[in-house]
């Protein structure tokens, strides 16, 4: 898992919604950082590491909700979405890697009693043994796995394009500008007085 970046100009005497803009740019700019894997379907740890990423970032628009009002409400709306994009195909890579690696122990164990058939049969027996081998029957676990591991890999593509997509669209609607906007200028907001404050 990546590690967050470290927000080291925070200042104790400054305000809460300057000290927020401040966390809040570097979270954007750690975000973002992992634009270029977006178009890479098969950087499985790299998505991954993006939805932390937007675990962060969401994170810190939600603790500093009252700093960046009904425009940051709208941003935790879309981090969330792709948030949980990415963890719709992150499921998948994990159920991919799990039934690869059933698979792969079944092929080894049957592999090694082939080989122990094949050390014990009779040389009238081997055709028999290789028949078998080539042609598994019906209820061989290899068969079910394969099936599985097909349709997770079609799950996974599909979780993918709707990652992209919804990727797309915040993009096409300017996410990553109004982002920005929120770490550069104060926003108003209710203050417990009745006034507003930044």
């Amino acid at each position: 898992m990546s590690r967050a970046w470290p927000v080291e100009d925070v200042d104790p005497e400054a305000s809460v919604a300057e000290n927020a803009r401040k966390v809040l740019a570097v979270r954007i700019a750690e975000y973002y950082s992992y634009a270029p894997v977006v178009p890479h379907p098969e950087l499985s740890e790299a998505l991954h590491d993006l939805r932390i990423s937007a675990k962060r970032l969401r994170y810190t628009l939600e603790l500093f909700r009252p700093q960046f009002g009904e425009a940051g409400d709208r941003q935790i709306d879309r981090v969330k979405a792709i948030q949980e994009a990415l963890g719709a195909l992150h499921d998948r890579d994990v159920r991919i890697a799990l039934i690869g690696d059933e698979l792969s122990r079944v092929m080894v164990e049957q592999s090694r009693q082939t080989r122990q058939e094949i050390a014990e049969a009779s040389p009238a027996a081997l055709v028999e043994i290789a028949t078998a081998a080539l042609r598994p029957p019906p209820d061989d676990p290899r068969r079910g796995l394969i099936a599985l591991l097909g349709r997770e890999h079609a799950e996974r593509r599909a979780a993918y394009d709707r990652f992209r997509k919804l990727w797309a669209r915040y993009a096409g609607d300017g996410m990553r500008a109004e982002l920005v906007g929120l770490s550069t200028s104060a926003v108003a907001h209710a203050d417990p007085t009745g006034g507003t404050a930044p």
